[in-house]
């Protein structure tokens, strides 16, 4: 929604409410400015926003476009107008400037006497424009999606990395909320294949710093010739193709895909004239984007990365962009109060409801939200880096397809320690937020020791009574169903079990498990009474999906733990296969996790319809950057690590995995190790 719009022409402004209009005559410092064809009268205003200018400077540009805007409006207007405004119910307000030399000032910095409008809380400025419909723009389904573009990837000193780990460090609150994937220096052509792909809500370039030669147009720059800050580096590594996104190229990126969100998080070019750089921010607009988020000028790398981590973690939050980007500008400005990073990030809405550019539309309301998003062990998911695509497992819709979701998902790999418990933790919660029940089971537990060091095996009903058991674990399952919903499974397994005349005649049975083991010899019915045990289980779970109106979605962990036997002839016919048969609105889908050297495994993938996903271990090229994400999440979680360095953390982890030598890839949890083994010898030299 838009409470009031602030419309400034040459020479006039207008202030538009719900109910009422006023207009009154622009100062005549601002119209002298508006009618300077040599554009000399703006640069006193645009000056306050280099990094050498002193506070006072912003502040007193702040105050001469409030004077400028406000002194002729009429007595009280704008004040009554902010006196209902809460920070549960701010005040939205579009600035609309019409005049193209005006838009080019730095309006972020105006202020009254308290402070600049751009960081209030109770009044979120955007710059906008008219829009043609006020019709609300229909959420989509969650979570955001996001797509990362690096433009320089070799360039080190754009700190695309640090950046990266901080978007990550911002999503570890509230995990599953928005999904994140990178692309690194692309071509056109692959820059429009993964928005193709991904069809991200949030399209965000990282360029930071980067500067236009002569000749060349606003735009953003990839793969530079050379280093864009400082003067050359003699390391610095010539890519094959440079080029430019201008508003040409956004024409073609935009016929595969519009994007809700541009985030352009990189400096306007020095020798670009804004206009040029305008127009590309106009031309997302054009193409069908809701808001653009733009720097107005130079930003130091290390802010844009800050920028970055608070918008995306006020995005996590549901926050509307408005409120989202002045969150972020505040956080800059506690950061450095001094310079004027807070002042660049510039918003442009082309929608009447800011509320409506990134609303996502999840399975459940708030609170109830929340609560289940932080009800699991999911906090260990802080530690999960890497993998981007393969968390898509479980929800991901591709696009224009008829057919259904996948009802048997697996997750496998060929290295130990790969992420495959995590990941399928990581699919159930996304899941979940989208409005599936969940129940995880990892047969490990329910298994237990043998002899020696070799694990038991499960037979076909220990797996059973191990998914009853999950399912029915008030303690950590957030979706936990009541033990009387299997009662009638109880009873059919009592029966069924034994076999003989009882289970022939249907005879009166305990509502609990008798915990009888299978009498295969009991009688001619052994096939017969299996079945009808299977079939009740998976009645049980139906009728719990159709009673909530929601899909299950069932994990089981460690299926190497099953008998190979017991897994092909009886799990795979009797559970899985009923299960990726059924047709129902409301379906019980099935995930198993097991190591791909578990013979069991062949007959699994014979099976299915669709394709595992093979997890690997992290390659040495995504190394340094990952490291960074995690060292990133766990400092954000760990007040012991907000006072170290990476740099140390860093050494050790180099040192420990022999990067000198001949290692080219590492497990997943190897930065947990090193981090462990790193606070541990902390310890040691403090007690010493």
């Amino acid at each position: 929604m838009t409470d009031a719009v602030i419309r400034i022409t040459d020479d006039r402004v207008q202030l538009h409410t719900n109910t009422h209009e006023f207009e009154w005559m622009l100062g005549d410092e601002l119209v002298a400015v508006a009618h300077d064809p040599t554009g000399d009268k703006a640069s006193p205003f645009t000056a306050a926003l280099e990094s050498g200018a002193p506070p006072q400077q912003r502040t007193d540009i702040g105050l001469r476009l409030y004077r400028a805007v406000f002194d002729a409006a009429p007595a009280g207007r704008w004040a009554e107008l902010q006196e209902g405004a809460s920070e549960q119910d701010p005040l939205h307000v579009r600035v609309d400037i019409e005049s193209p030399t005006l838009a080019q000032l730095p309006w972020e910095l105006m202020r009254d006497r308290r402070q600049a409008w751009s960081r209030n809380n109770l009044v979120l400025l955007r710059r906008g424009r008219r829009v043609g419909t006020s019709a609300e723009t229909p959420p989509e389904r969650g979570p955001l999606r996001v797509l990362l573009v690096v433009c320089n990837p070799r360039d080190r000193r754009l700190l695309a990395d640090q950046e990266l780990a901080l978007i990550g460090a911002a999503l570890t609150q509230l995990p599953g909320r928005v999904h994140t994937e990178v692309i690194d220096g692309p071509n056109l052509r692959e820059l429009i294949a993964e928005v193709t792909h991904v069809r991200p809500h949030v399209l965000h370039f990282i360029g930071h710093g980067m500067r236009a030669v002569a000749g060349d147009t606003g735009g953003l720059h990839f793969n530079a010739a050379q280093p864009a800050i400082g003067s050359p580096d003699p390391d610095w590594e010539a890519p094959e193709e440079s080029w430019t996104l201008g508003p040409e190229q956004m024409d073609h990126l935009y016929a595969s895909w519009k994007p809700r969100l541009v985030v352009l998080n990189a400096c306007r070019q020095a020798h670009a004239p804004a206009a040029e750089f305008a127009d590309l921010i106009e031309t997302c607009l054009d193409r069908g984007s809701l808001a653009v988020v733009a720097m107005q000028a130079d930003i130091d790398s290390p802010a844009a990365a800050e920028f970055s981590h608070s918008l995306y973690q006020a995005l996590a939050d549901a926050q509307p962009i408005d409120a989202a980007v002045t969150a972020a500008r505040n956080h800059l400005h506690i950061d450095d109060s001094n310079g004027p990073s807070w002042a660049l990030p510039v918003l442009q809405c082309g929608v009447e409801d800011p509320r409506d550019v990134v609303r996502m539309k999840f399975g459940h309301p708030e609170p109830e939200l929340t609560r289940l998003n932080k009800s699991w062990p999911f906090a260990e998911l802080a530690m999960f880096v890497g993998q981007a695509k393969e968390r898509r497992t479980g929800w991901w819709e591709p696009p224009e397809s008829t057919d259904p979701p996948d009802r048997l998902l697996a997750i496998t790999s060929a290295q130990q320690k790969s992420g495959k418990t995590w990941l399928a933790k990581w699919c159930l919660l996304t899941c979940m937020l989208r409005g599936e029940d969940i129940t995880y089971a990892d047969l490990a537990d329910y298994a237990g020791q043998g002899h020696g060091d070799e694990p038991v095996t499960l037979d076909w009903l220990a797996v059973l009574r191990a998914l009853r058991e999950a399912c029915t674990d008030d303690k950590h399952q957030p979706n936990a169903m009541h033990v009387t919903e299997f009662a009638r499974f109880n009873q059919v397994l009592n029966l069924a079990a034994q076999g003989g005349q009882r289970w022939a005649e249907g005879m009166p049975s305990p509502a609990f498990d008798l915990g009888h083991s299978f009498k295969v010899d009991a009688d001619r019915h052994a096939e017969a009474r299996r079945a009808e045990i299977f079939s009740a289980f998976l009645n049980t779970l139906r009728s719990r999906a159709v009673a909530r109106r929601r899909p299950h979605l069932l994990a089981i962990d460690s299926v190497q733990r099953i008998s190979e036997s017991d897994f092909s002839d009886a799990l795979l016919p009797l559970l899985l296969g009923p299960v990726q048969d059924a047709d129902s609105d409301f379906p019980l889908r099935i995930l198993t996790v097991a190591p791909h050297s578990w013979p069991g495994f062949r007959h699994l993938q014979k099976f299915m319809e669709g394709s595992p996903v093979v997890l690997t271990n992290l390659q040495q090229p995504h190394y340094k950057r990952l490291a960074r994400e995690f060292w990133e999440r766990q400092r954000h979680e760990n007040q012991i690590l907000r006072r170290q360095r990476f740099q140390d953390f860093e050494a050790l982890l180099d040192g420990m995995n022999g990067l000198q030598g001949t290692q080219q890839s590492f497990h997943v949890g190897m930065y947990q190790r090193v981090l462990d083994t790193w606070l541990d010898m902390g310890g040691m030299r403090e007690a010493g």
